[in-house]
């Protein structure tokens, strides 16, 4: 016990800092790490070698594949083999160009050669799929020998088709910028073999990108097209057409896909460490059982603000026709009366009925905590999203800093739409101001990240300065008396180590060390900034 004191405070009492924050986020990505390579361990085989692909052991995922491919020969564990061989090829080309060009790559590193996997492919698989794994190797070389095109083009035309080959023929033609042509094959191979309905959506989205709507329309009359697409690619559809109610009913049959597994790891942690910072914030230790059903209750309405936020995305959309452009001037108004305002605004619909509970139970401490918990609610369900949208830099970006954005701005509306209601002649100016300021700071916290042109996330983190400094004020108006035991600034750095080391883990899987701290770059810079205006505001104040 003496030592974990030693740890947090200094002989004379002062609070440490940097060695916390280390500590903690070496054991979070200790224990990430281990957890992970454990997990793996019992992952299906080709989940496995995908999972190895993606941290660059491209020569152990090649084994794992060609085991499968001896096991059960099929075209989908064949074209993973493939595109796992050119992307290890890749990599050991480049690592060779960096050393002596007569010193052979490491043999542990190394994928088999081009004759090697052509033989095995050749052997190992049936007639029909061999022919679709030689097109789509010779595909990945821009050399597609005429006879073999053609028997591709006589496999698809069949009725009904062979198995992938309009697939694989789609890929060329989008390659060659035939994208009508692409679309058709798309949707044959789709409709033709429901596993891979995907294809449907990619024939679909190619016609919308091209603004070939009266096709896309002609084709979701097809009752097998209209079945097969998937809920986000007919949420587009609606919102073309200026259908809101079926584009909102879309838009939350498409959040489903967020629901996988590391992403809800990786979101329960950060909700865990920054909900340990709102117990420290709020002095749960007083009152344990009422403030924990208060938080826990405002965590959920958090999540359920999302409801009130997708059917605003659905109006703003379809009705009104506020989206992103690229235009500058347009999007600035997008991002604030757009997203600043929906995101904000459903936030504290769902917080208002909560409030009248805190005003007759509570205190001024428990309605600014409270307010934090649903923000935290609201980044947990986002955070979903970041990490399933595939762009890893953006992903990790957003969720090392967008938790206590969300948190922050809640927690201040929250403060002050309680002073509202408590005096409305007297506080009604300063709650108009404080609503604006959010709103504003929240889309130019967007906007910014959205518009590298103008400085991008670097001056996005900008807008920590001032959040925190208005969040820190709110909280020195509620909490006044510190309390024993780890300070306010403590428990931040904790929690933003925790949500650190955790970010760290996922990277490091995703893409291997060397990417995955490249990809965190900009992330790391948001938390350093976001530290350094915490501790430099609460230290003046």
């Amino acid at each position: 016990m003496r030592r974990l004191r030693e740890l947090f405070f200094t002989p004379n009492g002062q609070p440490r800092l940097l060695a916390p924050a280390l500590v903690a986020v070496v054991l979070t990505f200790a224990i990430g790490w281990a957890a992970l390579r454990s997990v793996q361990q019992v992952l299906p085989d080709d989940e496995r070698a995908a999972a190895l692909a993606r941290t660059g052991k491209f020569a152990l995922a090649e084994q794992i594949y060609v085991r499968l491919l001896r096991e059960k020969p099929g075209v989908t564990t064949a074209i993973a083999l493939i595109e796992n061989h050119e992307r290890g090829k890749t990599v050991t080309l480049l690592k060779r160009s960096g050393r002596s060009e007569t010193r052979e790559p490491d043999s542990q590193d190394a994928v088999m050669t081009d004759e090697a996997l052509d033989e095995l492919l050749d052997k190992t698989l049936a007639p029909e799929a061999a022919t679709v794994a030689r097109f789509w190797r010779a595909l990945e070389k821009q050399a597609v020998p005429s006879e073999l095109h053609e028997a591709m083009v006589a496999g698809a035309s069949k009725d009904p088709p062979l198995a992938w080959y309009n697939h694989a023929l789609a890929r060329e033609a989008v390659r060659q910028h035939d994208l009508d042509e692409a679309a058709k094959r798309y949707e044959r191979e789709g409709l033709a073999y429901p596993e891979r309905h995907e294809d449907v959506d990619r024939a679909l989205l190619i016609w919308m990108e091209t603004d070939a709507w009266d096709h896309v329309r002609e084709r979701m009359q097809d009752a097998r097209v209209a079945s097969s697409v998937e809920p986000m690619t007919k949420y587009q559809y609606a919102v073309h057409e200026r259908d809101w109610k079926r584009a909102a009913k879309w838009l939350a049959l498409g959040w489903r896909p967020r629901f996988k597994l590391p992403s809800l790891v990786m979101t329960a942690v950060a909700a865990l460490a920054w909900g340990f910072f709102c117990a420290r914030l709020g002095k749960l230790g007083e009152k344990p059982l009422r403030r924990s059903i208060f938080y826990l209750v405002a965590f959920v309405l958090g999540v359920l603000s999302v409801v009130p936020t997708v059917c605003l995305i659905a109006v703003e959309e379809a009705q009104l026709r506020l989206v992103a452009t690229g235009d500058a001037t347009r999007d600035i108004l997008f991002y604030v009366f757009g997203v600043g305002l929906r995101e904000e605004a459903s936030k504290l619909l769902l917080f208002a009925p909560l409030l009248v509970v805190l005003r007759k139970w509570g205190d001024k401490l428990d309605v600014l905590v409270c307010g934090a918990m649903v923000g935290l609610g609201f980044a947990a369900e986002e955070n979903l999203g970041y990490l399933a949208g595939g762009d890893l830099h953006t992903g990790l970006g957003r969720f090392l800093t967008a938790n206590f954005l969300h948190m922050a701005m809640t927690a201040i509306l929250a403060a002050s739409l309680d002073d509202f209601v408590s005096d409305r002649e007297k506080h009604a100016a300063d709650f108009s101001r404080t609503t604006v300021m959010v709103v504003v700071m929240h889309g130019g916290y967007d906007f910014l990240l959205s518009h590298e042109e103008f400085g991008g996330a670097y001056f996005a983190m900008a807008v920590f300065f001032f959040l925190v400094k208005m969040f820190l004020a709110a909280v020195d108006h509620a909490r006044r008396k510190a309390d024993r035991g780890l300070t306010l600034t403590q428990a931040f750095v904790l929690a933003v180590a925790v949500v650190t080391g955790t970010s760290a883990v996922y990277a490091v899987a995703a893409v291997g060390p060397a990417h995955g701290a490249l990809v965190m770059t900009e992330g790391l810079l948001g938390v350093a900034i976001l530290v350094y205006a915490f501790v430099r505001t609460l230290r003046d104040m």
